[in-house]
């Protein structure tokens, strides 16, 4: 997980909640793609907002209301809650969202925009995400997105394989291009790969 730059929510966005008024979330049905693909190529640069990995198509996604739209109706349209996730049950924001229980689970988990999720978590060469010091954002980020999932956490060793075969070879930067996902993890091992 990254920190994620919301910029001002797009003019089209905007603008079609100003003039239609929608009052559920599938009002927006007619702009919801252009959205979806705006947030995750302008704010996300096409990565899952909670996961890091590479989203390839719509299919692949959705937007997730990080804070769900159950529990917090009034923020259903607040472009600041909107991100862009994987379409996958087992982790990211749909793992996210048949977890949390309360309005106070959000006050002790990792927010990718209003936190910069480096400060509660980091890297094992193992693939593992780890709660910096045992911190409970940290923990309870990892558990409610469910970032240790052993499809993903394989998908992490196979990227630190590549990043220690390559690293010799190309300059960070590159290494993160080539590899193409999961660049917070490559960029703090890479930092400290000997």
């Amino acid at each position: 997980m990254k920190k994620i730059d919301k910029g001002e929510a797009p003019a089209f966005f905007t603008d079609f909640v100003k003039k239609e008024c929608p009052k559920v979330w599938d009002d927006i049905a007619p702009i919801r793609s252009r959205l979806r693909k705006y947030i995750s190529e302008n704010e996300q640069q096409g990565y899952c907002a909670y996961t890091e990995i590479k989203i390839n198509d719509d299919n692949d996604c959705h937007i997730d209301h990080y804070r769900t739209r159950n529990l917090f109706p009034e923020k259903t349209f607040e472009y600041q809650n909107l991100l862009v996730s994987c379409n996958v049950e087992e982790y990211g924001a749909k793992y996210k969202d048949k977890h949390v229980k309360g309005k106070s689970d959000y006050d002790t988990l990792v927010n990718p925009v209003e936190d910069n999720p480096a400060d509660y978590m980091e890297y094992a060469f193992t693939g593992e995400v780890l709660p910096i010091d045992d911190n409970e954002k940290g923990m309870k980020a990892i558990a409610y997105f469910n970032l240790n999932q052993r499809s993903l956490l394989n998908r992490r060793k196979k990227a630190i394989l590549n990043l220690k075969a390559m690293k010799g070879m190309l300059n960070e930067d590159e290494l993160v291009e080539a590899i193409g996902e999961f660049e917070t993890m490559l960029r703090q091992l890479y930092a400290v790969l000997d």
